[in-house]
């Protein structure tokens, strides 16, 4: 959360394939997050077309400087990029590389909005951060004012927490909506707890053995 009360949430997922894919990861993360705490400033912006156009600005810009990193051997530090920056009770941005997802719910509804995964030719094929045409990769979603609980995902929580449709994939709502619900009462050491028991289950282990990684927030 930036001193303006802004919500930023990223996570990032190094390929298995890829020597260096955690640092990937992590470089990644952290040029993302920087670029929008400095687009963003310390006072509470006021949402606006401006606004999204800063973020918009901000996202391609972290990853700029995360390639730039690793311009040396990128494909050594092969990451997805899932993430999303908002103003409470106003709205954002989902943005997003790769497979993985990000999740947007309305309090007391049945209402949604996703940022899929994305897959190459093949269903264990993804796009990185790294690769030449990341520009063409990289994707945005709007997010409404309406949506008030955040979720964003690495690809071992969306083999659990999606279901594919014939329409698409779309959130299995019996697994999201009970641990927002929880984590919404509990503390944060209690709450990182109990995630992390959840996530390792022997069921779940069973339907996913991909690293997972899952972030929840609540606009107050």
């Amino acid at each position: 959360m930036t001193p303006g009360g802004v919500l930023i949430a990223i996570v990032s997922d190094g390929a298995g394939s890829a020597a260096h894919g955690g640092e990937g990861a992590a470089i990644l993360c952290e040029q993302v997050r920087r670029a929008l705490v400095k687009a963003l400033g310390k006072c509470k912006p006021s949402p606006s077309r401006a606004l999204l156009r800063r973020g918009v600005r901000a996202v391609r810009a972290g990853i700029e400087a995360a390639r730039a990193h690793v311009a040396d051997a990128p494909s050594d530090y092969h990451a997805t990029l899932v993430g999303a920056v908002v103003l409470s009770g106003q709205g954002g941005l989902f943005f997003h590389i790769g497979d993985g997802a990000a999740l947007a719910l309305e309090s007391g509804g049945r209402r949604w909005a996703l940022s899929a995964p994305r897959n190459g030719e093949y269903s264990h094929e993804t796009f990185f951060f790294t690769e030449t045409d990341w520009r063409k990769r990289l994707r945005f979603t709007l997010v409404a004012p309406e949506f008030d609980t955040i979720f964003v995902m690495t690809d071992g929580v969306t083999d659990i927490g999606l279901q594919n449709m014939r329409s698409g994939p779309e959130p299995f709502l019996p697994f999201f909506e009970p641990i927002g619900r929880f984590l919404a009462g509990a503390g944060r050491s209690e709450g990182e707890q109990a995630l992390a028991a959840t996530l390792d289950t022997e069921a779940v282990r069973e339907r996913s053995g991909d690293d997972k990684t899952l972030v929840w927030a609540q606009a107050r």
